[in-house]
């Protein structure tokens, strides 16, 4: 076949002049190619099939002229062979794997052997550790516990000596400073006296009268009366005391008592909510040292808050006249002896004395809480030290009070009381403010003095205005004497409706009253003969 563009014959060893030449040419390689690929592909196919299983019975696509091809012998012999291998390859492979696991699982049972005899031998360790812990925890603990009851025990001792050291100072403060007892004679009437720097100590509910510094000054000197200067002595010396004892007791006073010092003659008293503020204080009646100097800055420095207002413990006239002319000061005066006797029944109360416990009166009586404290305390653990003073003033009675009043004072139970010395504020062994102290104070009737204060007053204001009472002394019972004996024979026709005054006529014996008996009074009988009007005429103001 001619080519249709150069007219050349498909024999033509010419070289090409066209693609369709070249086309022509390569037509029989490419028919040959296909053939022989075909052929490739289906020898392919056989023997796969050969080697994955059994064969089926293919034919081979011949070669184009050629004759189908049957499976060869050979191939099925070999195909099987390499089946037989494969599967004792696949058994061997299959044999080493379980014994690669038996070896893994015996590797792995040693291994946990091994850790359990580490395990257990551990276990064995650690028992005899902690039963050797445990020995040397308790020894350590027996140890710790020794030497915690040996301090306890040498803290317990300091503890107990430091108290008899404390009893001591307090009692030889008060041996020195003369506090003793003085009783009524059997069958006479009245309370027993107490002395303190040789003058008696007031109690509050003899404030108007004066009674117990009558009393105690004509024991002493029957020449000598009850006088400001006795009350101021008295009060003096008792805060000293008070003030004294406090200190050797490691207590801070809940009613600050401020002593005398420069600028501060005599001694004074703080309310509880005043006390302890640091502030310098001037005294009642005299000009603050900040004030005398009027300069622009230091008016402008001053500071301007009020200063507390303490309260004195001394009088420049009889109670009666102060209460007349200046109640201001007479309210500070009963405030002021209000507070030291409060401050007193604390102190006995902190020591195991609960004074104040059954009536507010208990506090009005600051010599005998002062006395049954210091001088003649309630049954307590014996002192080994005796005071030094074996003869003190005016012969005081050391022994216990076998009153009743003195009964009342002793606690209920003395297992709950503590000894004294016990309570302080200057030691952490027996700390006032810890718990155990609060809850010890907590009973107490008389937390705060306003109470005592008001029923003071109330008794004292009772007392005034229930009966005024008017001594007369001197040159009025001079002149009253002579006119005696007439007024007493005439004495039932004295006293008549509308009469503006009843005169009672007081006789060391006793007491003559007028017929309006309701209005008038009756004195007691003292023991030693004097009573209460002995040295003058006594008149009854109506109202």
């Amino acid at each position: 076949m001619q080519c249709d563009i150069c007219q050349r014959s498909p024999s033509s060893r010419l070289p090409f002049n066209c693609t369709l030449c070249a086309r022509n040419t390569l037509y029989q390689p490419r028919i040959q190619l296909a053939q022989s690929l075909l052929q490739k592909e289906a020898l392919e196919k056989e023997v796969d099939q050969n080697v994955a299983g059994t064969p089926k019975p293919t034919r081979i696509i011949p070669a184009p002229g050629g004759k189908p091809s049957e499976p060869n012998p050979s191939w099925i012999v070999q195909r099987a062979a390499a089946e037989q291998i494969v599967s004792e390859e696949k058994t061997q492979g299959i044999h080493d794997h379980v014994k690669t696991l038996r070896e893994e699982i015996q590797n792995t049972k040693a291994e946990i052997a091994a850790r359990k005899a580490r395990l257990q031998k551990r276990r064995s360790e650690f028992a005899s550790a902690k039963q050797e812990l445990s020995k040397s925890q308790t020894g350590a603990v027996e140890n710790m516990d020794k030497s915690m009851r040996r301090t306890e025990h040498r803290w317990d001792i300091l503890h107990n000596k430091t108290a008899e050291s404390r009893l001591f100072l307090c009692r030889e403060a008060a041996l020195l400073y003369g506090l003793h007892q003085r009783k009524r004679k059997k069958g006479g009437l009245g309370r027993d006296v107490y002395f303190v720097g040789g003058v008696p100590i007031a109690d509050l509910r003899d404030l108007n009268s004066m009674d117990s510094f009558d009393y105690g000054l004509r024991q002493a000197d029957s020449s000598i009366d009850a006088s400001p200067a006795h009350v101021t002595t008295s009060n003096t010396n008792l805060a000293h005391l008070v003030h004294l004892v406090s200190h050797y007791l490691s207590l801070r006073l809940p009613a600050e008592i401020t002593l005398p010092h420069r600028d501060y003659p005599l001694p004074t008293i703080l309310s509880p909510g005043s006390s302890y503020t640091g502030r310098e204080v001037p005294f009642p009646g005299s000009t603050p040292s900040h004030s005398s100097n009027n300069s622009p800055s230091a008016s402008r420095h001053a500071d301007q808050r009020s200063l507390p207002r303490p309260r004195p413990l001394h009088l420049d006239k009889k109670l009666s006249a102060l209460a007349k002319d200046d109640q201001v000061a007479y309210a500070s005066f009963v405030e002021g002896i209000a507070f030291l006797a409060w401050d007193i029944a604390w102190l006995c109360k902190t020591q195991g004395l609960n004074v104040g416990g059954n009536s507010w009166e208990d506090v009005c009586a600051m010599g005998k809480n002062l006395w049954q404290l210091l001088l003649a305390p309630p049954p307590r653990p014996s002192v080994s030290r005796e005071p030094s003073s074996k003869t003190p003033p005016q012969k005081p009675s050391l022994s216990r009070p076998s009153t009743a009043a003195a009964r009342t004072l002793q606690p209920e139970n003395p297992k709950d009381v503590p000894p004294l010395g016990h309570f302080s504020h200057g030691t952490a062994y027996g700390y006032l403010a810890t718990a155990s102290g609060t809850e010890y104070m907590r009973d107490w009737g008389l937390q705060h003095p306003l109470r005592v204060i008001e029923k003071v007053k109330a008794m004292l204001l009772a007392e005034r205005t229930g009966a005024e009472w008017e001594i007369l002394e001197g040159n009025e019972w001079e002149e009253e004497e002579a006119g005696s004996e007439a007024k007493k024979e005439t004495k039932k026709d004295v006293v008549r409706p509308g009469i503006e005054e009843t005169v009672i006529l007081v006789r060391p014996g006793g007491v003559e009253s007028g017929i309006n008996e309701g209005s008038g009074g009756t004195e007691r009988e003292e023991s030693d003969g004097k009573g209460r009007g002995a040295s003058g005429w006594m008149k009854l103001k109506s109202r």
